[in-house]
C-alpha cells in the first residue's frame, strides 16, 4: 500500500468470496472539476459591497464559507429577507457576467473523465448549485458528454452534507456496486459518509488538504488520475 498516493482509513470488506467492484463515482463540480475559486471570491465581494457596504468580510471567511448553498451562507450575515434576496441576486448577477473570465478546468479532468466513461464506470455530478447556475460552466467545457447523471440543489430537499443528493444520484443507475463521493469541501465528504458510501477529498481544495483530512475521508486525491488507483484498490485488483 506504500505506493498508493492517498489516505486510506478503512478495512476492505469482502462480499462472499469476491470483492465488490467500485463502479460508481460522484463528483462535486466547483472546486473539484472546475476551478471557480476566483469568480466565487469576487462574486462574494461584489455582493457584500453592493448590499452591505458597511460590513467588511475578509478572504479567509469567504473561503471558509465556500461550499454550502448561497442562501445558507448569506443568512449568516442578515435576517432581512429583502437584503438576503438582494445579496443572492448581486452575487449571481456578477457570477453570470464574469464566470468565463475567471474559471478553468483542473489538470487532467477531461482525460480522466473520458477514460472512466470508456471503462463503463457510472459517473455523476452532484452539486450544491442550482441547475441554472451549474449548466453554463458544464456547457462551456462540454462536460455533459462524460456524465450519466446530474443532481443539483433544486432536485433535492436537502443540500449536502445531507445524503439526499447522493441518494438521488445513485438512483439514476441500475448497476451500482461500490460508490464514492469526491469533492473539495467538508460537506462533500460528509454527504458520502452520511450515505454510507466511500468518500474522497481533493488536495487542490481552496480550503486545504489538512482541512479535508479532519473529516476523515477514505481517500485524498492529489491528482485526478489517482482515481484509477482507488478503483483498483477498492475492486481488489
Amino acid at each position: 500500500m506504500d505506493n498508493v498516493p492517498f489516505l486510506v482509513k478503512h478495512v476492505k470488506m469482502l462480499i462472499g468470496d469476491k470483492m465488490q467492484k467500485l463502479n460508481t463515482i460522484l463528483f462535486d463540480l466547483d472546486g473539484t472539476l472546475i476551478d471557480t475559486n476566483d469568480i466565487i471570491v469576487k462574486s462574494y465581494k461584489h455582493a457584500f459591497k453592493k448590499v452591505l457596504p458597511d460590513f467588511k468580510i475578509d478572504i479567509k471567511t469567504i473561503i471558509e464559507n465556500i461550499g454550502p448553498p448561497l442562501k445558507e451562507i448569506f443568512s449568516l450575515y442578515t435576517s432581512d429577507e429583502k437584503k438576503l434576496d438582494a445579496l443572492m441576486e448581486a452575487y449571481l448577477d456578477f457570477y453570470k457576467k464574469h464566470e468565463h473570465d475567471y474559471f478553468k478546468l483542473y489538470p487532467n479532468v477531461k482525460e480522466t473523465l473520458a477514460k472512466l466513461k470508456n471503462m463503463g464506470i457510472n459517473i455523476a455530478i452532484v452539486t450544491s448549485k442550482f441547475t441554472a447556475s451549474a449548466q453554463p460552466s458544464i456547457e462551456h467545457f462540454n462536460l455533459s458528454q462524460y456524465f450519466d447523471a446530474f443532481i443539483s440543489l433544486d432536485m433535492v430537499d436537502h443540500p449536502k452534507p445531507h445524503p439526499d443528493s447522493v441518494y438521488a444520484a445513485l438512483k439514476k443507475f441500475d448497476n451500482v456496486g461500490k460508490a464514492i463521493m469526491i469533492g473539495d469541501n467538508p460537506s462533500d465528504i460528509q454527504a458520502g459518509q452520511n450515505a454510507e458510501i466511500l468518500s474522497a477529498g481533493v488536495a487542490w481544495s481552496i480550503k486545504g488538504k489538512k482541512r479535508l483530512e479532519q473529516e476523515r475521508p477514505d481517500y485524498i486525491l492529489k491528482d485526478m488520475n489517482d482515481i484509477f488507483a482507488i478503483i483498483k484498490t477498492e475492486s481488489g485488483e
